[in-house]
């Protein structure tokens, strides 16, 4: 179900593109044509990856490569606080949303007071 909620999430983000590429352009300045062909794809994309996480968190011990291994714990942690920072507002949005969202876990994010905006568009997005 989380996962499902998650990747209608990004599909709206996807929907939304132009929108959120403006918002980003007024709030940090950035290239319009970036944010429509790179930030917010690549935003989107971060929330699709976690979203198919969602169903494989199990608690287990996973081996990621020869010289690391990492777990994962069925349960969320609780309440997880994000500051986020001023000069990638869409792309950290998803990178700190999507790993809690996708443990379960509920969330205070607090966007850059120089670039709130993004971060309201999405909050206006998850309700749909």
């Amino acid at each position: 179900e989380r996962g499902r909620i998650m990747m209608k999430f990004a599909e709206l983000i996807d929907e939304n593109i132009e929108e959120i590429a403006i918002l980003d352009t007024l709030n940090a300045g950035k290239l319009l044509s970036l944010g429509k062909i790179l930030d917010i794809p690549q935003a989107a994309n971060t929330l699709k990856y976690y979203a198919g996480a969602a169903d494989k968190i199990h608690g287990k011990t996973l081996k990621l490569s020869q010289q690391m291994q990492g777990y994962t714990l069925l349960e969320p942690i609780g309440v997880v606080g994000h500051i986020i920072p001023w000069n990638f507002p869409s792309s950290m949005f998803c990178m700190k949303v999507g790993p809690a969202l996708a443990a379960g876990c509920t969330m205070v994010l607090k966007p850059a007071e120089q670039t709130p905006l993004s971060a309201l568009y999405y909050a206006h997005l998850a309700k749909l």
